[in-house]
């Protein structure tokens, strides 16, 4: 059993790969090709463990590095799926959690890279973790509904006091900025994770998610002014921020948050 789990979590780490390298370009799933010269990947490059240790990691027609990120989602997978199976063994929970923070992984992934959360992934993500959360009776229907709109509706509304507050810093310093504290993307990421944790849940994982990235940036502001080397308004990805506080929620007892706040 445990191999067979091993096994399952290095192929959704493949899967996973496969559309981080695919998706911010071509926005469906294709092969993945090298990302420099577009040279079909030999069968074993195409993961990224066996990859690294055969020694494939460089491409053979344009010498590109692929980079340790195949790897270590992948290794990351593995090590999931082995905690999934001894969290709760049952398969059917394997399943629905492995398939949810796949899905987020692969968010995480794309928005470090490309800063970037795309419609073509937060979309269908939310159609498949809706009806799965809905048909469960811990969670249900109106749990669900209510905490996507709680989630897409309060970033929503944060997205717009943002765009509103860029533009007049911009105006108040005759220099346009292109970059907001949140993006549409990120809306969608909210209402993704309102779905999959529910009401109330998605009130905690929101505000710890906005949590984490202010202690976040309020260090890596820190660390640049002691290097001097602060520059005003760096764009930094918010979804890892707020994958973490859905995590928090969905994995770390979701019933003790409810009970906290109600």
């Amino acid at each position: 059993m445990l191999v067979l789990v091993l096994l399952a979590g290095w192929g959704v780490g493949i899967a996973v790969n496969a559309l981080a390298d695919n998706l911010p370009y071509r926005r469906r799933p294709t092969r993945s090709d090298c990302p420099g010269c577009g040279a079909r990947r030999s069968r074993l490059a195409w993961s990224g463990l066996m990859a690294a240790a055969t020694g494939q990691r460089e491409c053979a027609y344009c010498g590109g590095g692929a980079g340790w990120r195949a790897a270590v989602v992948e290794g990351m997978c593995v090590l999931g799926a082995a905690w999934l199976l001894q969290r709760n063994p049952q398969p059917a929970s394997m399943v629905r959690d492995g398939l949810i923070l796949a899905i987020y992984l692969l968010i995480v992934v794309i928005d470090v890279e490309h800063r970037l959360i795309l419609f073509a992934v937060c979309v269908p993500a939310a159609l498949g973790i809706g009806v799965m959360r809905s048909l469960d009776p811990q969670h249900g229907l109106a749990k669900t509904l209510l905490g996507g709109l709680a989630g897409f509706v309060s970033f929503y509304l944060l997205y717009l006091l943002g765009g509103l507050l860029s533009r007049w810093i911009g105006q108040a310093r005759r220099q346009p900025i292109e970059e907001v504290a949140f993006g549409f993307g990120d809306v969608m990421l909210a209402g993704l994770i309102g779905i999959t944790v529910g009401w109330p849940g998605v009130t905690v994982a929101l505000f710890l998610g906005i949590l984490a990235a202010g202690l976040f940036s309020l260090a890596y502001i820190l660390a640049m002014l002691m290097r001097r080397r602060y520059t005003a308004f760096l764009p930094i990805p918010y979804g890892p921020f707020l994958v973490l506080g859905a995590a928090a929620v969905y994995l770390g007892g979701r019933t003790a948050f409810e009970r906290l706040i109600g």
